[in-house]
């Protein structure tokens, strides 16, 4: 299994930076219409299989670049991971259109070229927009620090704390049905802060504090998979020197962040339902406390924190459920979306500001804010193009090609949680698996559809089965986990089983020494007593599947992606009983 990720091959200054209004609207009809009425279109399709309008300099090579790329992965992910390669996919590459099979992906949205914004100029500025909504985690994350900062005042407390396991009713965005979750917003402008573990029993049970920076990128952890031992650690901001002293913190249990945000949501394994108890109890035991400036002399009036929250507060951020929604409302208020993005990207800048795209450019952030603000007519529909073109990377790009690794219909992603500048990874897995921890803690394996590329729809009287060889490449533990593919929430059913895994009683294996499990899809139960049943994962009966795969603490030969989970397989062998799907 080959992994191939496109590079950025070129790019398009950001001096360069238009303003939309002066230069769209500025400009007459006719110096755009290139011999075509003002009321013609053209669909992404036929604009690539057109003369294109007169490349940038690099365009020869960045076509041969990307050229190269598809004809080895066949990869939409490639032109979407670079603003090279979203201004290429706009302008089209005639010598290789035959070998680029994203056309078909964008005209089946309906994206329309107005023929008007068919000029090089304009696309520059489409394929700026599209590469700055890929920066979508921002205006997530600052709508997540505004909902619970009040103006800075539950910043640096857990203020989530599970009192259960994840159900439906609390519309967590594919939420595993494992452990015990608790959050909270780090604002070490403030200060450093210490983390207090307990003492965690039995030795076997799986619990993890991971630290991730503003931008989603994981840089340490304590934990089981650690030996962490109980007792207080240190988390200090971007300002501390490395090689500060703090009181009797040896160096060992300080944890230096590239941002001063930071987003900690810790995670307490629960094995079976009597055990529920337990791990809350070792959950509530873990404490944010802060640690005194005055020992190190340094000290910040000014929250980050609070700054983020004002800008965001009251700009109808909340109003769009979880990210699906979000993504697919919000984007379309344009001056707010990049308001968040540039009020977030310039209070905590990502540590390397050079080469870090969207992530780190507030001021061209605010540029497009400010012309976002005003804009209308050809300007307001180049908004529009580029929102279009980014979400098609963000959401069809794991369906139609591949931006991580591929089979049996199972997608994942071998980085997720440590970024880099892969923007448009990190746009993807904050659609499904926000704040996700490192491939060396969990591996995410994803899937909308079965063994011949369908959608995995119950609704329509489908049931499934998948088979696993035992023992699944997980040195802690797994689980296979069921969502709503619309509104990425678990399951509401009969018999309360939204996930089946290696700690799931009363399950039925077969094979030599029991070493093969199928589990059985339907939204419709099964006949009780039968092997369907005790492996039974109900599905929704109005609407389409997702799946994840989760196996912790995998070993190295699955990150480096010579492991693929078997593929879901269209089934009749039972008789349906009962509707348990809500």
């Amino acid at each position: 299994m080959c992994f191939v990720r496109g590079n950025d091959v070129g790019t398009v200054s950001y001096s360069q930076i238009l303003d939309l209004n002066g230069q769209l609207q500025g400009q007459s009809t006719d110096s755009y219409q290139m011999g075509l009425k003002p009321t013609e279109t053209k669909t992404v399709k036929e604009v690539l299989a057109a003369s294109a309008p007169a490349p940038a300099p690099a365009s020869t090579a960045i076509v041969s670049t990307i050229a190269q790329s598809v004809n080895t992965t066949g990869s939409l992910g490639n032109l979407c991971s670079s603003q090279a390669g979203l201004l290429s996919l706009l302008q089209g590459a005639t010598a290789n259109s035959t070998l680029l099979g994203y056309s078909d992906s964008l005209a089946s949205l309906n994206i329309t070229i107005p023929t008007n914004l068919s000029n090089s100029n304009a696309l520059q500025e489409i394929a700026q927009i599209a590469w700055e909504y890929i920066s979508y985690p921002l205006p997530v994350l600052a709508k997540s620090l505004a909902s619970v900062s009040l103006n800075g005042t539950a910043i640096n407390t857990f203020s989530s704390r599970s009192n259960h396991l994840s159900v439906p009713s609390d519309n967590g965005l594919t939420p595993n049905h494992d452990t015990i979750y608790t959050q909270g917003w780090l604002d070490l402008s403030q200060g450093p802060q210490i983390v207090t573990v307990p003492s965690v029993s039995p030795s076997n049970r799986y619990w993890i504090v991971p630290f991730l920076d503003a931008y989603l990128n994981y840089y340490g952890a304590i934990g089981s998979d650690f030996n962490s031992s109980a007792g207080q650690y240190l988390v200090v901001g971007r300002s501390a020197a490395a090689n500060a002293t703090y009181g009797n913190f040896t160096s060992d249990r300080i944890f230096h962040s590239p941002t001063d945000l930071n987003w900690i949501i810790a995670r307490v394994l629960v094995f079976n339902d009597s055990d529920t108890a337990a791990a809350l109890t070792y959950s509530g035991n873990i404490t944010l406390t802060p640690y005194s400036t005055a020992i190190n002399g340094s000290t910040n009036t000014t929250s980050k924190a609070a700054i983020i929250s004002r800008a965001v507060n009251g700009s109808g951020y909340g109003t769009y459920g979880n990210q699906p929604g979000f993504l697919s409302g919000f984007s379309q208020q344009y001056p707010q979306w990049f308001n968040a993005s540039a009020v977030y990207a310039e209070t905590d800048p990502p540590a390397n500001s050079t080469g870090l795209g969207a992530g780190s450019q507030g001021p061209v952030l605010s540029s497009l804010n400010s012309s976002a603000s005003n804009a209308t007519g050809l300007a307001s529909t180049a908004f529009q193009l580029g929102r279009q073109v980014a979400i098609t990377c963000i959401l069809d790009a794991n369906n139609v090609s591949n931006v991580g690794l591929i089979a049996n219909g199972w997608t994942f992603h071998n980085n997720s949680g440590m970024y880099g500048s892969d923007y448009l990874l990190r746009a993807q897995d904050t659609q499904t698996v926000i704040a996700a921890l490192p491939p060396q803690q969990v591996i995410y394996f994803q899937t909308f559809v079965d063994s011949q590329n369908r959608t995995l729809d119950s609704s329509k009287g489908n049931n499934y089965t998948i088979t696993f060889p035992l023992p699944l490449p997980a040195q802690a533990f797994w689980s296979l986990t069921l969502y709503n593919a619309t509104s990425l929430n678990l399951i509401n059913n009969t018999i309360n089983r939204y996930t089946i895994g290696d700690r799931t009683s009363g399950l039925v294996y077969t094979g030599t020494n029991n070493n093969t499990l199928t589990i059985f899809v339907s939204a419709s139960q099964p006949a009780v007593g039968t092997a369907e049943y005790a492996n039974w994962l109900p599905a929704p009966n109005n609407a389409p599947m997702f799946f994840l795969l989760r196996t912790y603490e995998p070993p190295a030969y699955v990150i480096a992606g010579n492991y693929a989970p078997p593929p879901f397989i269209l089934s009749t062998s039972t008789t349906p009983v009962a509707s348990a799907g809500k």
